[in-house]
């Protein structure tokens, strides 16, 4: 890693104008990650798409740094030297650490590339860029093939599907290996459906999961920041095809919540899609406050959270506002269905489940129903449960 650059050696003599020398704010970059610029550069010479979306977020920094849903700051840093202001700017496969001059320009003083990029700008490796792949499956094959699409879009077909796989994958194509058939079964799309019309992957290259119980705020994971603009420009690409379904597998729920934070940043509306969130590292109630922002179409069942105890509590906290919202089809009695069916098996299954059968069936079903409110809940909790554990009460 480089050591940091002394202030005194910030002047115009070691760092040269990238951007901005025709007008606006002038945009420097130090002689020491000039090579790396230039690299950026040549790859978007050759129309990598993050590379030549780089480039044109670093250039449209000369219009300052107000409005930019990529760029970062955190209270009250500075340059301990200087006090100058220090920005972080989060593209596909980088970061930027940009400080502002006293006379209002901008230095770019550090410039990280994900190992990944480096074999995007050297040899092109296929697999490795990051973004959007098509993937299709040869009938009665087993193994999932890959298509990188240069331009960042999906396919635009109604009823598309889109899986935002983890970080932990060397590839795209590993990624649809181990993505596709769990996000195929999970959805119920079937395997003809996507052997006929294909689907869609969102890559982001990684050597370890996003998210986690350390990191379960999604919008808190600083290294999906890149992943999440490229992701939401695809999103924002389709937005006029109808029913498109994007669903994030595992740590694929930091990317997809952050992409949707970006969206409404760009006062955007989905209408159109469908999110999901299979076994989500991340919190499921922030990317649901998120979706009702976007005004996007939500099922009943809007994450699988397994045998996670903290994905159960999560969705559970934002029960009433789903409940609460018109266009939300989630409501008390399908609350209280999921809550015993899906809350029972988390919470210590054999022995919750043996005190509801020992008699303390009542203080279960009254603390549920004090937690959502409103009429006819003890109604709904009371049938569902009979519903879902008559059998044993007639043993």
């Amino acid at each position: 890693m480089s050591a940091p650059i002394s202030p005194q050696l910030l002047s115009h003599q070691n760092t040269s104008i990238i951007a901005g020398d025709g007008g606006g704010k002038r945009i420097r970059c130090t002689s020491e990650y000039q090579p790396r610029f230039d690299s950026l550069k040549q790859a978007a010479g050759r129309n990598h798409y993050w590379a030549l979306l780089a480039i044109k977020e670093l250039n449209a920094l000369t219009t300052g740094m107000l409005g930019k849903n990529n760029v970062y700051v955190r209270p009250g840093e500075r340059e301990v030297a200087t006090g100058n202001s220090k920005y972080y700017v989060f593209l596909p496969g980088l970061k930027a650490t940009v400080v502002r001059w006293a006379n209002d320009q901008f230095c770019i003083t550090k410039l990280d590339l994900d190992p990944s990029y480096y074999k995007v700008l050297s040899q092109g490796e296929e697999g490795t860029r990051m973004g959007i792949y098509r993937v299709s499956k040869e009938k009665l094959g087993s193994t999932w093939g890959i298509d990188y699409a240069a331009d960042n879009k999906i396919l635009p077909r109604r009823g598309r599907m889109v899986s935002i796989a983890d970080a932990s994958y060397s590839t795209a194509f590993d990624a649809a290996q181990e993505t596709m058939p769990r996000t195929v079964k999970l959805m119920g799309v079937g395997e003809s459906r996507v052997t006929q019309s294909g689907t869609d992957i969102h890559f982001t290259p990684g050597r370890s999961k996003l998210g986690g119980l350390l990191r379960y705020n999604p919008l808190s994971v600083s290294r999906a920041r890149g992943s999440a603009f490229l992701l939401a420009d695809a999103m924002e690409a389709a937005q006029d095809v109808d029913g498109v379904i994007w669903s994030a597998d595992h740590g694929g729920s930091v990317v997809l919540t952050q992409a949707m934070q970006i969206l409404i940043e760009r006062r955007g509306s989905l209408k159109k899609y469908t999110v999901y969130f299979h076994r989500p590292r991340t919190s499921p109630a922030s990317a649901l406050e998120l979706a009702h922002k976007l005004d996007m179409r939500l099922n009943q069942r809007f994450a699988d959270t397994g045998l996670s105890m903290r994905g159960a509590l999560s969705q559970f906290s934002i029960a009433g506002k789903r409940i609460n919202n018109e266009n939300d089809p989630y409501d008390k009695n399908y609350h209280a269905e999921a809550w015993l069916n899906g809350g029972l098996k988390v919470a210590a299954p054999a022995g919750f489940l043996a005190a509801m059968i020992g008699g303390q069936a009542g203080l279960v079903v009254g603390g549920i129903a004090t937690a959502i409110g409103g009429a006819g809940v003890v109604h709904a909790l009371g049938k569902s449960a009979k519903e879902s554990f008559g059998h044993y009460f007639k043993r």
